[in-house]
């Protein structure tokens, strides 16, 4: 019975298939099948190596991938305003999103009564 950990190496040099670079950055102690590595640059492309770990060494290299991070947006972008619709007590509200190469994280909704208020509401995203 072997502990197997992993660890992920990564570069912007691409290394060859099947080995990271003189210098690539590694994250160590994986436990799982899966992590996260923090802290990129947008906009860049990095090249990826994963290896497995127990009691009797490393194993090789997987065979490299490759993946772009996302750019960084100058400025959110304007959402299009589709339609609004009445239902009872209720209104449903349509827009598109924004062509983006980053996918949309949240949208947020503010609502005031043009008769009653000059307060703006928050309508929270559901859970």
């Amino acid at each position: 019975d072997y502990d197997i950990s992993y660890t992920v190496w990564y570069s912007t040099s691409s290394g060859t298939s099947t080995e990271p670079p003189s210098g690539a950055l590694n994250v160590s102690g994986i436990t799982g099948t899966s992590t996260t590595v923090s802290g990129l640059t947008h906009g860049t492309t990095y090249y990826i190596w994963v290896a497995a770990i127990s009691s009797v060494g490393e194993g090789p290299f997987s065979t490299r991938m490759t993946k772009r991070t996302y750019k960084a947006p100058a400025q959110v972008e304007k959402v299009d305003l589709v339609s609004i619709s009445c239902v009872q007590s209720a209104l449903w509200v349509f827009w598109l999103a924004p062509s983006s190469e980053r996918p949309i994280q949240n949208y947020e909704i503010e609502y005031r009564s043009l008769i009653r208020s000059t307060d703006w509401n928050r309508l929270l995203p559901n859970p």
